[in-house]
């Protein structure tokens, strides 16, 4: 989650006034390749908060500030003394945080060597199966103590052996998110349930709802800034993963579900149809798109995302801008349910202060108390089924447009009970960057889709000998 990126760029391309040129209609499909590449070889320094060679020091990762916010704000109040230990090493994005985290793991010596650590879903599976990390149980922390969080979050930080390794303090259910103003405009209506029904229910509806902004609106509307929107929407709905992380046996045969093939289809129709604006996710055009307003400048009308999406990245850090989505956004379920992302926490190996751990852990993932803070603080729709529900009952909850009465929380609830990640994998985030890369060739023309999948399972296979081509 890239969260940080977003919100910087998002208010320097609004204060910039440079909508026009981003994202619009005479910005090449190459150059936004070429923007792509350059932003994914910049690899920053880490930044360090605290001193790391305090005798007392206890170190904490993560890859963006999420966890250090919660640390600088409600635990910080609720225990002072134990928060004047904390070094926190950011390492400033997500793309090359498992790089520097498995170089620092390899040398325990390190002053920086992390006590705690923040995983994604795409790899925590890498850590928990691995040897780095310390049962919880070995922290203190009980069945019991989380046994009101959901349950496909406990089972991503398990191990085959049963052994919950990581903790998770959000839950991320996911949705399409509206701009009700374009929709009253070229939709004719901002009802969610009307949305939804005529919309949004299906993928033909959904292409069908493109192709309609498009004409209607000149090009300068898109349902979507970029077809990789969806990609999690399919990757969620499969019945199996890039292998059978089930079978122990020692080859595994690499797997392309009906559903990833679905979304080759449907990101070929977006692209051959120019039903959107052909943007990467996070890239600087794809966030100029957030915030157009549709006749100057593009604008995409619906974003994917899930709460953290929601607040942060369409309601949160650009908020003391211009933005347009604020009290100005509808949730839809769309045509099947996803998730996106979010954070467990885990103790290593060789973690010097296995009490302080379980505290964090238990304070960030656990307590219904520190929970009820945290989502006030920052309105996230945290793992625990009870305070949950504890807070759709009250006027904290976000009216995120006001004509369409929609409870934030409430929205969110019945997606989350419906999550599966049976078919995550621990080589998610590598693999399905190179789905990415042969998918664009797709779509692109320059490959059919035969060979695209054949090139996709040998690229596979070159990283990881152990999966297999059939």
């Amino acid at each position: 989650m890239r969260k940080k990126m977003l919100g910087m760029l998002l208010c320097s391309v609004m204060a910039a006034g440079i909508l026009t040129g981003c994202g619009g209609s005479d910005s090449s499909r190459e150059e936004d390749a070429d923007a792509s590449n350059v932003e994914a070889t910049e690899i920053p320094d880490n930044t360090v908060i605290g001193n790391a060679d305090a005798k007392d020091a206890f170190v904490i990762w993560g890859w963006d500030d999420d966890i250090k916010k919660i640390l600088d704000g409600t635990f910080k109040e609720d225990y002072p003394e134990e928060y004047k230990r904390i070094v926190f090493v950011n390492t400033e994005g997500s793309d090359y945080y498992q790089d520097k985290l498995d170089d620092i793991l390899n040398n325990p010596n390190s002053s920086l060597y992390p006590d705690l650590m923040g995983l994604e879903v795409d790899y925590v599976l890498k850590y928990v199966k691995g040897d780095s990390l310390l049962p919880v149980d070995d922290l203190g922390i009980k069945q019991t103590d989380y046994a009101d969080q959901y349950s496909y979050n406990v089972d991503l930080g398990m191990n085959r052996e049963g052994k919950v390794k990581a903790l998770f303090w959000q839950a991320t259910p996911g949705c399409w998110q509206l701009r009700a103003d374009f929709c009253k405009q070229y939709l004719g209506t901002d009802d969610p349930e009307v949305l939804q029904e005529d919309y949004f229910s299906s993928w033909d509806k959904i292409l069908a709802t493109a192709q309609k902004l498009n004409e209607d609106s000149s090009g300068k509307v898109k349902l979507l800034s970029g077809y990789t929107d969806v990609f999690r929407i399919f990757s969620n709905a499969r019945k199996t993963g890039w292998y059978d992380s089930k079978d122990k046996g020692e080859s595994q045969s690499i797997q392309i579900d009906d559903q990833m093939k679905r979304y080759m289809d449907v990101a070929k129709q977006m692209y051959e149809g120019e039903l959107t604006f052909d943007t990467e996710q996070w890239s600087a055009d794809w966030m100029a798109n957030m915030v157009g307003d549709g006749r100057i400048s593009n604008a995409a009308l619906a974003y994917t995302g899930c709460p953290w999406f929601t607040y942060r990245s369409l309601g949160g850090d650009g908020k003391e801008q211009a933005n347009p989505w604020v009290e100005n956004t509808i949730l839809v379920r769309g045509p099947q349910n996803f998730y996106w992302g979010g954070t467990g926490l885990a103790a290593t190996v060789g973690c010097t202060d296995k009490g302080l751990a379980g505290k964090i852990m238990k304070y960030f993932t656990c307590e219904q108390e520190s929970m009820m803070k945290i989502s006030r603080m920052n309105s996230d729709f945290v793992n625990n089924k009870k305070v949950v529900k504890k807070l759709t009952n009250t006027a904290e909850c976000d009216k995120l447009y006001p004509l369409a009465e929609q409870n934030f929380m409430e929205f969110y609830l019945p997606l989350a009970e419906g999550i599966d990640t049976s078919t995550v994998t621990a080589e998610d985030k590598d693999i399905n960057d190179m789905w990415d890369a042969q998918v664009k060739e797709y779509v692109q023309g320059t490959k059919d889709e035969e060979k695209a999948m054949e090139d996709f399972k040998m690229a596979v296979h070159e990283k990881y000998e152990y999966l297999t081509v059939e």
